[in-house]
C-alpha cells in the first residue's frame, strides 16, 4: 500500500485514483484505498512536486522544502464553485503536447488510387503532427491478390507524409494471401515493403527500440507517453502454434518496455491491428497474466488504438478497468483520426468531420474529465 509514496506515482495521478471513492473534503471516502488515497494526496502536496523522472533530466529527490515555482496542477478541493467549462491546466515541466495521427484498413480499391483518395489522405495530415500510426490491412485481397506492386504503391504513397510513419501489419496484408499467393509469400512481401519502414524519415526525435524476434514490433518513449505497437491480427488462416509464439513474445516483450520505462512515463499507448476476440484473448487477458494484469498494476491512463472494424467505437473500462480506454478507428476513406495528448496523459480525439464525437473524451480522457466532475460535484456541497 507504499505505492502511492514511491516517485513513479505522480500527484495527478494520485488525485484521480481518490476521485472516485473520496465523498467529502475530509477523505471519508467508501472504500480504504480510496481513504488512502485521498491522505496520501494531501500528504504529497505538502513536499511539493513528486512527478516522476525524465530520461533526458536528471532526477532530484526533494528536500522537503516548499517549491518557488508553480507546479501547474489544479487543486482537488475548489475554493470557489468551479465553471461548468472544463479547465485544462497548463503543461508542466516543459513537457509539450503530443500529436499524432491515426489511419487503417486503406487502401482496398483501386479507384482510391485511380480518384486520388488514398493520396489525398496522406498528404492533408496536418504539419502538427509528430508522427502517424497506419493501422494495418492497406489492401483487400481480392481486389489487390496480393501483388507486389500494390505493396510497393501503397508505400510510395505513404512517404508523402512529412512525419515519420509507423505501419503494423493487418490480417489482410499477409495471412488473407493465402488463396492467392499463400501467407508465407504475402508476409515476405510486406516485410520487404515496410520493414524499417520509418527509418525513410530518420533521425527520430526519439531513441526508438524494434523487438529482436519480431522487428515489426517498435516502442518509444516521447514526452513522457510510451509508444508501444505490436503485430495483433485475428485471423483463421493464422496458424495457431505462430500465432500463440507470437502473442507470448510479444507480451513478453511489451511488459519488458513498461518494466524498462518505468517512472519515466504518464501514460501508454499500444497500436495494433484487430479488435479484441477470442484469438488474441491471451495478449488481452487479465487472468491469463496478459497486458491487462501490468494495467491494473500501473494505475495509469493506457490506450489501445487499432482499425479493423471500419466503424468508430470506444470502450471505457476496457477488461474492466477505469485506466484503460479502447478506440477503434473508423479507417477506409474516412479522415485520419488526430489525437492530442496534454501533460503527457490527457486524451482528446478529433475525427476531423465535423460530425464524429466521443462521450469518452471531450473534455479529456481520463483526468480532466473526471477531475472536473468531481470538482462540481464538490462545489455543489
Amino acid at each position: 500500500q507504499g505505492v502511492f509514496r514511491s516517485h513513479l506515482r505522480t500527484l495527478k495521478r494520485c488525485n484521480w485514483l481518490a476521485i472516485g471513492s473520496r465523498k467529502n473534503k475530509n477523505c471519508n471516502g467508501k472504500t480504504e484505498l480510496g481513504r488512502m488515497c485521498c491522505e496520501e494526496c494531501s500528504s504529497m502536496s505538502s513536499t511539493g512536486n513528486v512527478r516522476g523522472g525524465n530520461k533526458d533530466q536528471s532526477v532530484t529527490e526533494s528536500t522537503g522544502m516548499p517549491s518557488t515555482h508553480p507546479t501547474g496542477l489544479p487543486t482537488v478541493l475548489p475554493l470557489e464553485r468551479p465553471s461548468i467549462t472544463p479547465v485544462l491546466p497548463p503543461n508542466e515541466g516543459g513537457i509539450k503536447d503530443v500529436v499524432f495521427y491515426v489511419l487503417g484498413d486503406a487502401p482496398y480499391q483501386r479507384k482510391e488510387f485511380d480518384d486520388d483518395q488514398f493520396p489525398k489522405q496522406v498528404r492533408d495530415i496536418p504539419n502538427d503532427s509528430d508522427f502517424v500510426f497506419h493501422v494495418g490491412d492497406m489492401q483487400r485481397t481480392k481486389t489487390s491478390l496480393c501483388n507486389i506492386t500494390w505493396y510497393q504503391h501503397v508505400a510510395d504513397i505513404l512517404r508523402y507524409s512529412t512525419s515519420p510513419v509507423f505501419i503494423t501489419p493487418g490480417d489482410n496484408d499477409w495471412l488473407d494471401c493465402e488463396p492467392y499467393i499463400g501467407a508465407k509469400q504475402g508476409w515476405a512481401h510486406w516485410k520487404n515493403t515496410f520493414g524499417f519502414f520509418d527509418s525513410h524519415w530518420q533521425p527520430h526525435k526519439f531513441k526508438l527500440v524494434r523487438q529482436p524476434n519480431l522487428l515489426e514490433n517498435v516502442s518509444f518513449l516521447y514526452q513522457r507517453v510510451l509508444f508501444v505497437v505490436v503485430h495483433l491480427v485475428s485471423d483463421y488462416f493464422d496458424i495457431e502454434s505462430e500465432r500463440k509464439y507470437r502473442h507470448t513474445e510479444q507480451l513478453k516483450w511489451t511488459k519488458q518496455q513498461i518494466a524498462t520505462n518505468e517512472g519515466f512515463f504518464d501514460s501508454i499507448v499500444i497500436i495494433g491491428h484487430s479488435p479484441p476476440s477470442a484469438l488474441n484473448r491471451d495478449f488481452f487477458s487479465a487472468k491469463e497474466s496478459g497486458i491487462s494484469e501490468t494495467v491494473s498494476e500501473l494505475g495509469i491512463p493506457v490506450v489501445y488504438i487499432h482499425g479493423s472494424g471500419h466503424k468508430f467505437v470506444e470502450e471505457e473500462q476496457f477488461n474492466n478497468l477505469d485506466h484503460f480506454l479502447r478506440i477503434q478507428i473508423p479507417g477506409r476513406t474516412s479522415n485520419p483520426v488526430k489525437v492530442t495528448i496534454k501533460n503527457s496523459n490527457v486524451f482528446f480525439f478529433d475525427f476531423r468531420d465535423g460530425n464524429t464525437t466521443t462521450q469518452c473524451c471531450e473534455n479529456g480522457w481520463p483526468y480532466i474529465s473526471k477531475l472536473n466532475d468531481a470538482m462540481l460535484q464538490y462545489g455543489s456541497l
